[in-house]
Parts: C-alpha cells; structure tokens; sequence
C-alpha cells in the first residue's frame, strides 16, 4: 500500500478550494463486449451482448444505462465476432441518440484488461487526456444509484473509483464474484486487494468504474508483465494507493454470464416492474401478477406497446359485444373477456418500461382507449340487463337509468382522477396515496363478479354507486386544496 500517496488524496480532496464537491459527470464511457460469452451459451457461438433479456439485448440495457447518465459517446471494446456485435452497436445507437465508436482490440483474447487498453486509448484520443469516463462490462445490469455514489466525492485526476457491494449475503453466484479488500480513512473508502480468490474480503466487484486516463498506464504496465486482466491493473493501482471504492448496498446488479444468472436478471427485472404509481388495489393485487406472467413471454416478440393497447381494447370491444347477448352463459363469458383485457391493459406499461419504449401518446392513447373500453362494457352490461328485463315481462327502466349513472360516474371519475391523484402523492406519499385509489381497475373487476354471478342490475348500482359517491368524496377532499 502507498500510504503517502493516500494522504495526498486525502488532503486534496479536503483542502483543494478549487475541487469541486462532486465529480463531474462523465459524457464518455467505455463499454467492454469483446468475451466469447463461453459460460453463458456453452453450445452455441453466439455473441453474448446479443443475448435479449426481456426484449432488449445486453447491449442496448448497457447503452441505455449510459445514455441516462447524460453520456453521449461510448467507445465499445470489440472481439469475438466484431463485425456482426459492431453492427449491433450502431443500429442501437441510430435508435437511441447515442454515438457508437467501435474499438477492435486484435489481443482480446489474452484478456478484459488488453480490450479495455485499446478502447481507453482510443477514448483519451478522442476526448481529451483528463476526462474522466465511465467504464463497464456490456453483460452486466447496473443501477443508476451505483453512478451516484461513485460521483458522490470528487476522484483525483490519477485513481479511479470502483462500486463495490458490501452486501455479501446478497450475491446471486459469490463463488464467481470479483472480491474485494477495503479500509477507509476520513471517510473516503480504499481498496487493499482485489481478486477471486483473495481472503479475507468486504465486498465485491460490481463490474463499473469511475475512471481517469491513469487507467490507461496501470493497464499498460500489467500488460508488459504478461497480466492482461483489470484486475492485474487494479491491484497495481490498489498498493499505490490509487484505486478509491464506493459502497452501493441496496442497489440491482448482475454479472449475466451464465444460464442461472440469464433467468435472475429476468426475475429481477420483472419484480421491479410494479406497474404504474397509481395502480389500484385490484391491479396491484390481481392484475399485475398475471400481467407480469404475460410480460415475460410476450417481450422477447416483435410487439410494440401501442400494439398490445389496441389489442386490449379489441378484447374489451368482444366483451361487451358478447355480454349484450342474451343468457347467462353469454354475460359470463363476457365478464371473463373484460377482465382478461384489464390484465392485458397493464402489458402495454410493462412492455414500454421494459423496452424503454415509454411515449407520450403511447401513455395518451391508453387514456383514451381505456374510456371508449369503459363505455362499451358498462353499455354491453345495461343492454344485457335491459333486454332480460324486458323479457320477463318488465320495463327494463331500471337497467337504463343504472347503466346511465354508473357510465357517467365512471367517465367523471377518470376526469377527476389525474389531479386527485397527483393532490394524494404529494400529500400522503406514493404508497399511502394508493391505499385510496378506487379507478378502472375496481370497476372492470365489478364487471366480472357480476357477470358471473348474474346480476348485471346489481352490478350497475353498485358501479353507480360507488364511482360517483368517489366522484364526490374527491371533491370534499380537493375542496381546500
């Protein structure tokens, strides 16, 4: 360890009145997707940052990463099957806004530390010899929270900054992970030892680094000893005291390299997707369950959210043509329908989030579809009620007026709920605002109880009922607001 030089961080970082309190934030980073990829398809040949999780390649997950840290190039490390990864590449930064440069480094086979020499040589070219830059492996998923921390403290123009994850118990393959040695001083956190197989350790490797130029020599210099591995480099970095760490616990992270790991990055990223903040009790509970089984098989086709929105309001149109059919066994068939498109409705979200193909109208036309959907299945349900009345021997009066109250309840309480909720979040919080949430969710579900149990005049009441007496419980609550 370099003591001396650890001092001089210290006192630089404490004392310089012209540091700033943060590091800048990089617009460069360098990506490396030059490995064969052997573990993760041990049959095949295929590049591994062309492996799609839920509907997006690694590749584009690690662009996408970057490019919301406000990074606008980043200099990608090639290898195995260049051409075809390069490609891949390019058509993702076309896509997404974000400049591509390809570095073929020819001795990547000897190790992630010769790809990540000639990527960051290439980069220090192009940006200039004292920026500081990002540095990943396009097979790992990051967490934005892992970029803060690493920005959190202001980083010497000759170390680098690695996100560590004290969380041992934590790790999804610990056998695997990249261990890490740590001791800290006046809050600043340095690393003594980096490796596989070092002991004992504090936490580990999580694949991104915080980065200056000085990477570069400490690559080289372990390059010209036969060692070309970051890690050789980070360990001469390390005993000079120049390789600095920041915790992130708490944060998702995954080093996708092995079939295991592929279907724990698709666990993790569903369980994340927990829909949209106002969802109500009945998507919370019912829905989302089902709509992320759904999610998992339908992301990897070529099916655009806006398509999956049309396709719900298509299964909502059926049911509330079937349910105006007469007989019960129409009006329960009817119901299931309705309730099988308010699953499918949260497929759409779920698949733009995943995709991040989120959009405006895509949010807008949802909106929309979703009050046309409403008025055709609370009409379906009245024309159903109506007719069997009447067949009875009845007016059917009452189906008419039910069915008039609960769709204009139903259409007010749309109206009301964008600023009613907004008013909720800001109030109480985004849990606790959802613990009042009564919208399309409840509704539709209504529809399907009591279709099934036949009811449908019932049905209608209680609709009406409960979303115009919301209706003006909102507006009690707003009143001052």
């Amino acid at each position: 360890m370099n003591l001396k030089r650890e001092a001089e961080i210290m006192d630089t970082q404490a004392h310089a009145p012209d540091h700033p309190a943060v590091t800048p934030r990089p617009v460069a980073a360098v990506l490396l997707a030059a490995g064969e990829g052997s573990r993760l398809f041990p049959a095949q040949n295929r590049p591994k940052p062309m492996t799609r999780v839920l509907g997006l390649t690694l590749a584009e997950r690690a662009v996408l990463f970057f490019r919301d840290l406000g990074v606008r190039t980043i200099y990608v490390a090639l290898g195995h099957r260049a051409a075809e990864v390069e490609e891949h590449f390019r058509r993702i930064g076309r896509r997404r806004g974000v400049e591509i440069v390809p570095v073929r480094a020819e001795n990547w086979r000897e190790g992630n530390g010769a790809s990540a020499l000639a990527a960051v040589e290439a980069l220090t070219e192009g940006e200039g010899a004292n920026a500081p830059f990002w540095l990943a492996m396009a097979d790992h998923l990051l967490d934005a929270r892992m970029a803060e921390a690493l920005l959190a403290r202001p980083l010497p123009h000759d170390a680098l900054r690695l996100a560590v994850d004290t969380n041992r118990a934590g790790l999804f393959d610990v056998d695997d992970a990249t261990k890490v040695r740590l001791s800290e001083s006046l809050g600043e956190m340095f690393i003594r030892d980096i490796g596989k197989e070092i002991a004992p350790w504090d936490a580990a490797d999580t694949g991104l680094f915080l980065c200056t130029p000085a990477l570069a020599e400490a690559l080289r210099t372990a390059g010209a000893e036969g060692e070309w591995s970051l890690t050789a480099a980070m360990k001469r970095l390390a005993r000079e005291g120049r390789a600095l760490a920041a915790d992130v616990r708490g944060a998702q992270w995954l080093d996708v390299d092995t079939p295991q790991a592929l279907e724990e990055a698709e666990r993790r990223l569903l369980a994340a997707e927990r829909g949209k903040a106002h969802d109500g009790p009945v998507a919370r509970h019912i829905n989302r369950p089902l709509s992320r089984l759904i999610t998992r098989y339908v992301a990897n086709l070529d099916v655009t959210p806006n398509r999956i929105t049309l396709f719900s309001f298509a299964l909502a149109a059926l049911a509330a043509f079937v349910m105006a059919l007469p007989g019960w066994p129409a009006l329960a068939l009817g119901g299931v329908l309705a309730q099988l498109s308010s699953v499918i409705d949260g497929v759409d979200g779920e698949i733009a989030r995943l995709k991040r193909l989120q959009s405006d109208y895509g949010a807008w036309l949802d909106a929309v579809l979703d009050r046309y959907a409403d008025a055709f299945l609370l009409f379906g349900l009245t024309w159903h009620a109506f007719s069997a009345m009447q067949a009875a021997g009845g007016s059917g009066a009452a189906a008419i007026l039910w069915g008039f109250a609960a769709i204009v309840g139903s259409f007010v309480n749309s109206y009301t709920a964008d600023k009613y909720d907004g008013y909720m979040r800001r109030k109480l919080g985004e849990r606790a605002a959802q613990r009042f949430r009564m919208g399309r969710d409840v509704r539709v579900f209504l529809v399907f109880l009591g279709a099934l149990l036949n009811l449908p005049v019932l049905t209608l009441a209680i609709i009406a009922l409960v979303m115009n007496a919301e209706v003006i419980r909102r507006l009690w609550v707003l009143r001052d607001a």
